[in-house]
């Protein structure tokens, strides 16, 4: 294999020339007609990575017996190498450079080519395969065939060209991602749209990602920054995005706002990413906006992004379902209209959490008395306990579920009371994790001393502990008197 190499060049489409990096740093351009001067330069150089229009090439000049020194080029995909005799570096010409590149690409047989990613990319862009976002991952996703159209909503939404960030966070169930691919549906601008995953928690494939939606609404973006980002010798992250923030802003010069949505965002703790990504929006150009959905808020500067009055939010309270919003549902859903008391208990006893009203229906469609299930539906229905025990509650460390379990025996709490539950001395800093962290729990006033949780949500807890710690349940409610009697 050739050693790493010291330069990089590279075809930037937009300005149709080559540009050439230096230990990440861009240091000049030639254009494709600037032979003399390029071959000049290449006179003191021994090696060099070549990205050109139509595939990449890495360069090295080798020593001979003789002493003489000639040029060849290498093009790998995944284990194989292949190589290329080139002579001295008169033959080297930008046009001769392109050429060889289409080659070696073209040379592959189907079984050994790695997929190539021009539908994403461009013509002749190839990168390693495990760098390749999924087609699915890049399309939005699928509204449901019941669908409620939530005006209010959309009306919020109507606000985000004129946010650099638009942050949707709740926790599981609150339909972000469908309220999110509905607006999208109706949106006039150009959406990229990535939803991620795990695998994604790495900076060099969380950008590839990122750098494959962008390219799928505006091609005319990312090929120089997936160069750098995928180059022998990769540049600091903040290099490869100010590569891909200078193809956003020749494409805002001449287009209307443009959108980029992650969804899921909350599978991201790599610190590196929410840096990289606070870099992104801080020097994001005027006609780029941002939209994340995740279940958490991110570790990203976002009070001072609130201050400036960049950041537009939507959380539970906004995405809760409003009675007549309940009422669409279950007809929808049910094919027939409920009693507006039942209709109105649901929604009381759910807290206008879409999963619950879902599961909820789900239950309804196995009895015939559905005024009867509105009055006995609580926490402790097969449904809810599944959903919250594989959505919520098995992705949270053992610590946060221990201390939501012995915590949930209390209609309200505050630090000092959860200490004497659950004895942990930090427990105001577990309260504000969760409350961050959207898992159901709300402060009951604005100096976050005292909070509830969800009711529902609640129930579910209590039955999971009496089906797990039956034991404890009497000791933690002990302990809870203990602390009011004390406090009399």
């Amino acid at each position: 294999m050739p050693p790493v190499a010291d330069h990089l060049l590279v075809w930037s489409t937009n300005h149709s020339y080559y540009d050439l990096y230096a230990q990440g740093h861009l240091v000049r351009h030639f254009q494709p007609n600037d032979e003399e001067l390029w071959l000049n330069w290449l006179a003191d150089q021994t090696s060099f990575a070549f990205y050109g229009r139509f595939g990449r090439l890495n360069l090295h000049k080798e020593v001979r017996k003789r002493g003489d020194r000639y040029w060849y080029a290498h093009h790998s995909v995944g284990r194989r190498n292949r190589k290329r005799y080139l002579g001295q570096t008169a033959n080297l010409t930008l046009a001769r450079l392109e050429q060889v590149a289409q080659e070696l690409a073209h040379a592959q047989s189907p079984a050994q080519c790695v997929p190539s990613l021009t539908t994403v990319f461009g013509a002749g862009w190839h990168v390693e395969q495990q760098a390749m976002p999924l087609a699915t991952k890049l399309a939005r996703p699928r509204l449901p065939v019941a669908l409620i159209v939530r005006e209010r909503l959309l009306r919020q939404l109507a606000a985000v060209p004129a946010h650099r960030l638009t942050l949707l966070s709740a926790a599981a169930g609150w339909g972000k991602t469908t309220l999110l691919s509905a607006w999208a549906a109706e949106h006039s601008h150009p959406v990229a749209w990535l939803s991620l995953d795990a695998q994604d928690n790495d900076p060099t494939r969380f950008w590839s990602a990122v750098i494959g939606a962008l390219h799928m609404g505006v091609p005319e973006v990312g090929a120089t920054a997936l160069a750098l980002l995928h180059a022998p010798q990769p540049p600091p992250l903040t290099t490869v995005l100010t590569a891909l923030l200078n193809d956003l802003t020749f494409v805002a010069a001449l287009s209307a706002p443009i959108l980029l949505m992650l969804d899921d965002y909350h599978v991201i703790d790599d610190q590196t990413i929410h840096e990289s990504l606070t870099f992104l929006l801080e020097h994001l150009p005027e006609h780029w906006r941002l939209v994340l959905a995740s279940r958490v808020d991110p570790d990203l500067p976002l009070a001072r992004w609130r201050v400036r009055g960049e950041l537009l939010e939507i959380r539970a309270t906004d995405l809760r379902f409003t009675v007549a919003e309940a009422t669409a549902f279950f007809t929808q859903l049910l094919g027939e209209r409920l009693a507006e008391d039942d209709v109105r208990r649901l929604e009381q006893r759910t807290e206008g959490w879409v999963a619950g009203l879902q599961l909820a229906v789900l239950a309804m469609r196995q009895r015939s008395d559905r005024s009867a299930f509105a009055r006995q539906f609580t926490g402790n229905h097969r449904y809810l306990l599944d959903y919250v025990q594989e959505e919520i509650l098995q992705s949270q460390p053992l610590p946060v579920q221990s201390f939501l379990l012995q915590t949930a025996v209390v209609p309200r709490m505050n630090a000092a009371l959860c200490e004497a539950l659950t004895g942990e001395p930090a427990s105001q800093a577990m309260l504000d994790w969760l409350q961050r962290h959207n898992l159901f729990v709300a402060p009951l006033d604005d100096e976050r001393q005292w909070y509830r949780m969800h009711d529902l949500f609640r129930e579910v807890l209590l039955a999971r502990l009496q089906a797990t710690e039956p034991e404890l349940a009497p000791r933690l409610h002990q302990r809870a008197a203990r602390w009011y009697a004390a406090r009399c």
